[in-house]
């Protein structure tokens, strides 16, 4: 099954170390330059996908995009 079609619990205990390094970098950093290359596994990056839609939205809806 897709890692994108997953809750997120189950997401989880699919990282590896090095995704949650990423996850935690990406957090840091401004969407532009966050890369879901950074992951090391499909759930990994479907968990830097998210960050980056959500700082992304979120930068819209400051700006009164949305």
């Amino acid at each position: 099954m897709e890692a994108r079609l997953l809750p997120w619990w189950m997401r989880e205990r699919m990282l590896t170390p090095k995704d949650r390094e990423a996850i935690a970098r990406a957090e840091r950093t401004d969407w532009p330059q966050i890369s879901e290359d950074w992951a090391e596994t499909e759930a990994g990056r479907v968990e830097l996908h998210n960050i980056i839609m959500r700082k992304y939205h979120y930068e819209e809806y400051c700006a009164g995009m949305l």
